[in-house]
């Protein structure tokens, strides 16, 4: 027993009876949450609200809470890569949060992309090791269509430049991505490796980063709405770095898409789940 709650291994409870690794409970926040990997950035997402407040966090899991435009809105840090994503995703459907936008920074595998612009994530390589706990590699990973029209609609209203995107998703920042261990080309660095940007350069692959893959399959097995806008960091192709003001614009539609969402949903004019017609 602890504190009148009793712990189970499959399913750890903290003293209020919360979520172990977030520390959050039912209504404690809304239900629908922007996902930033950095917790820093969850105060960058906040500031472009009507009022926020900083609500707990657990190691890398930052939570804030607020309104946006009179939409109760919150915001949950995942830390970096598809193992602390799988522990959010997880323990947020469990206090009834249905709908999420991932917000992030991304390189870029597409020269006709700047840094700065914003990429909307239809679909994922599965290549994060996390995924594949959950389901085979055969099952797909892509984010909830409806979560794509109101990122497009956002990016839109707002004026941004922006494209639709097939994402890699990878277990690693360096090798995983092809970047030599040592800057100068030396040390160990796998033969297999030398081909990989230019192959998912061909396959029409616009991006890579080490989240979206893991969110939109443990989300979509969760029953949840998931979708992802990311800014462009860096061009791969062109071998450019920097920020360009994309982190902030990326985060800015993450909170109108789901405004717009919220309001999608309480007028009824796009459905949760499909409806069959009665024969």
């Amino acid at each position: 027993m602890h504190d009148g709650v009793k712990n189970k291994a499959g399913s750890p409870k903290t003293a209020q009876n919360g979520v172990w690794h977030l520390n959050l409970s039912h209504g404690d926040i809304p239900p629908y949450v922007i996902l930033p990997g950095a917790p820093e950035r969850t105060e960058v997402i906040a500031k472009k609200w009507d009022h926020s407040e900083f609500v707990t966090q657990n190691r890398e899991f930052k939570t804030i809470r607020g309104t946006y435009q009179e939409m109760p809105i919150a915001t949950v840090s995942t830390g970096i890569g598809g193992p602390s994503s799988e522990i959010c995703i997880n323990e947020l459907s469990k206090i009834g949060v249905h709908t999420c936008i991932r917000v992030g920074t991304t390189g870029c595998l597409q020269a006709q992309y700047d840094l700065g612009d914003l990429i909307i994530a239809v679909a994922a390589v599965r290549k994060d090791g996390t995924s594949d706990t959950y389901i085979g590699s055969e099952y797909p990973a892509y984010a909830h269509p409806i979560v794509v029209m109101a990122l497009m609609t956002a990016c839109d209203k707002l004026g941004y430049r922006y494209g639709l995107g097939l994402d890699y998703t990878t277990a690693s920042f360096y090798t995983g991505q092809a970047r030599p261990i040592h800057e100068d080309g030396t040390g160990y660095y796998p033969s297999f490796l030398n081909n990989l940007l230019s192959d998912l350069t061909q396959a029409g692959v616009t991006n890579i980063e080490m989240e979206t893959a893991t969110q939109f399959v443990v989300g979509k097995l969760h029953d949840m709405r998931m979708g992802a806008v990311l800014s462009v960091i860096s061009n791969r192709v062109t071998d450019e770095w920097g920020d360009a003001g994309g982190e902030e614009k990326s985060t800015l539609v993450a909170s109108e898409a789901l405004r717009i969402l919220s309001d999608w949903d309480a007028r009824g004019e796009i459905d949760f789940h499909c409806k069959m017609p009665t024969l």
